[in-house]
């Protein structure tokens, strides 16, 4: 066979390193590359151009997609933390509506709780181991009692879980004031008598049942 020209060799080299030449190609560039040692260091050479740009190629479409996991995975972290501080925030508000919205009538004890008259006035006090508490009262209104029509006060203490366990812990905070369970219920001379206990507004018309069907009578006849 005669011998092919280095030249024509190197220029059919990139096809051949590729792996589109024919068949026919493949088998004359084999033979010369087996007895030609410039044409093996040619191809060589360009098998190492041709690898590298893909190794690079690679490695940086591997960078690509480590830097989208990054990001993505910093996204989330955000968002995580982001739900997580909502859900304390909504756990803190729903706690503390819970400790200041929660009412408890406090139970009526003779000890704690009477009514006072001075200079002509009546006054509920309080005197037990509560910190805070809040009053609700109504009256003197002329109700039916008994078939017979009397100037009625009803009045009850309540407190919330705030009251029973959150303020004690500021009671002796500076600039505080000690509270004073103690509110007017009226002048003396219009009010027959004096209820404690919880207490129905929103029937209408008010009756004895409706307005001291759980209140106690603490004072008057």
């Amino acid at each position: 066979m005669k011998q092919i020209n280095c030249n024509i060799i190197q220029d059919i080299l990139p096809l051949y390193l590729d792996g589109v030449a024919c068949e026919d190609t493949k088998e004359l560039v084999k033979e010369h590359l087996q007895g030609c040692e410039g044409c093996r260091r040619q191809a060589e050479r360009l098998q190492k151009d041709l690898v590298l740009p893909q190794s690079i190629a690679f490695q940086l479409a591997q960078a690509k997609v480590i830097k989208g996991l990054k990001r993505s995975f910093l996204k989330k972290k955000v968002l995580v933390a982001l739900i997580s501080a909502l859900a304390a925030a909504l756990l803190v508000a729903g706690l503390y509506s819970a400790a200041v919205l929660t009412k408890r009538c406090v139970s009526y004890d003779a000890g704690d709780i009477s009514v006072v008259q001075q200079d002509g006035k009546l006054y509920a006090v309080y005197e037990g181991d509560l910190v805070k508490a809040g009053t609700v009262a109504f009256g003197p209104s002329p109700v039916t009692v008994d078939g017979e029509e009397k100037n009625v006060a009803v009045f009850y203490y309540y407190e919330t879980p705030w009251d029973r366990y959150i303020e004690p812990l500021f009671a002796g905070a500076e600039d505080g004031s000690p509270w004073e369970g103690r509110f007017y219920l009226g002048e003396a001379d219009q009010i027959d008598q004096v209820y404690y206990g919880e207490f129905q507004l929103d029937v209408l018309p008010l009756d004895a049942d409706s307005l001291l069907g759980q209140a106690e009578l603490i004072w008057g006849e």
